[in-house]
């Protein structure tokens, strides 16, 4: 299964970056920094690109992620006349369906290393409001290929990295968060961030990014081309070497529900050359 993968993410690298390149801007910094100047992809998403059944192979986005039994409603997505997509309150977009497999867009190879970068708004303010944009491995899955020997079968590990998640600080939220156990039991360690850092308003157009080094085993989060911090130890294990991961964006509420747009205009991804 993994060498399959692996095959699959090398060979379309080249071709994503070709065709579906929508801002040739400069590199971001924190990609520079880290020497990742190869585009893996960059895309400004709209509702052509989203699966809307969660299903196939070919298509850049798909709806609703493998955890929740229902997809959402189509209606839930929107295209802008300033070129972004709109996921309403409710919406769930993930890079791979929801049987898990690669789609058009490529995984990013742990053991390589990689720059993710999202650019986003919301259309109010609100702090209940609980927009992410993340990553997960696509070994995280209904099949268990998260669980490496010598545990045991069913025994998990993985690491879940929250490029951003808004409503729990002022301002940015960037998280590593490393799991394992075996189902409902699981543990985690969780990376420190500030959580008492300088209110932004999120109905601006804000830069969320996390770069994964695996020679030093750390995450760097970024927001608008700053340095939030830098997540490791614990939080950040060796296990992430092994994994491949997507792209997930989605908007929630920590409570009351209140209905809102979260406004992507792009998400680029960088790796080594």
């Amino acid at each position: 299964m993994r060498s399959i993968l692996c095959g699959l993410v090398v060979s379309t690298f080249a071709l994503i970056a070709q065709a579906w390149a929508c801002n040739d801007g400069p590199l971001p910094e924190g990609a520079t920094k880290l020497g990742f100047t190869r585009l893996a992809f960059n895309i400004c998403p709209n509702v052509s690109d989203i699966s809307m059944d969660g299903r196939g192979d070919s298509a850049k986005l798909y709806n609703g992620v493998w955890w929740d039994k229902a997809v959402p409603p189509k209606s839930l997505y929107t295209d802008n006349a300033d070129g972004s997509l709109s996921i309403s309150f409710g919406g769930a977009l993930a890079t791979v369906p929801r049987t898990m497999t690669p789609g058009a867009l490529p995984l990013l190879r742990g053991t390589d290393g990689f720059f993710v970068e999202f650019e986003v708004s919301l259309s109010d303010n609100d702090h209940d409001h609980f927009p992410a944009v993340w990553l997960m491995p696509i070994e995280h899955n209904q099949r268990l290929d998260d669980s490496y020997q010598p545990d045991e079968r069913g025994f998990e590990r993985w690491i879940e990295i929250d490029v951003d998640e808004g409503g729990f600080a002022p301002g940015p939220m960037g998280t590593a968060i490393s799991w394992s156990g075996t189902w409902p039991n699981y543990t985690r360690v969780r990376s420190n961030p500030d959580l008492y850092n300088q209110r932004i308003d999120r109905s601006h157009r804000h830069k969320f990014a996390a770069g994964f080094d695996p020679k030093t085993l750390t995450i760097t989060f970024w927001h608008d081309d700053k340095i939030q911090y830098v997540a490791k130890g614990e939080s950040v294990p060796e296990i992430a070497r092994k994994q491949n991961f997507y792209v997930i964006m989605n908007a929630a509420s920590h409570k009351l529900n209140l209905p809102y747009t979260m406004n992507v205009y792009g998400v680029r991804a960088f790796i080594p050359n």
